[in-house]
């Protein structure tokens, strides 16, 4: 997964005359001690003093399962930690920062491992794009729509379907 978004991240910056940084480190640390360890290193901390600079993010919604591709990376959280997450309320996930249906942030211990933007500094770029799309992502897309942080939304038809639909089966807890 990580190869393939490296090599989608300098395609597309090649495509739109841009420049290319990536963030050379996992989604996800071992520990909060590690994550520590990883921002101090001199690239990593220099990609990221880059996200004040950022003006189009696109970015993913996850749903609180994580998809075969996303579990196979081994970029994910534990079986445990994702029902604290549930525990907590959340029904999703934007670049690992977890919110429940209303769009709000979900504080965990988790946040303590992930290196990546945060919902905040996402929702202060002028442009999100958000691609996503299926029946097991509607509570997810939902709540992230809900979190104002989203300026556009790229999905099929069947699940924009769901999102305007007045069935509130659509956004019940699993």
């Amino acid at each position: 997964v990580q190869i393939h978004a490296n090599q989608l991240t300098t395609r597309l910056a090649k495509l739109t005359g841009a420049e290319a940084h990536l963030l050379s480190a996992p989604g996800v640390a071992q520990s909060r001690e590690a994550k520590l360890v990883l921002l101090g290193d001199t690239y990593v901390r220099e990609t990221m003093e880059l996200f004040g600079k950022v003006t189009l993010a696109i970015v993913g919604i996850g749903a609180i399962e994580p998809s075969s591709m996303l579990a196979r990376s081994g970029n994910v959280f534990t079986t445990r930690e994702l029902a604290a997450v549930k525990e907590a309320g959340g029904v999703g996930d934007i670049s690992l920062r977890f919110f429940d249906s209303d769009g709000n942030s979900v504080k965990t211990p988790l946040d303590d491992r992930v290196i990546g933007m945060t919902l905040g500094e996402l929702s202060g770029i002028d442009r999100v794009i958000a691609l996503a799309g299926g029946e097991s992502k509607t509570r997810a897309i939902h709540g992230a729509l809900m979190s104002g942080v989203i300026d556009h939304l790229v999905t099929d038809k069947f699940t924009a379907g769901r999102l305007v639909s007045d069935d509130p089966d659509h956004f019940k807890a699993e």
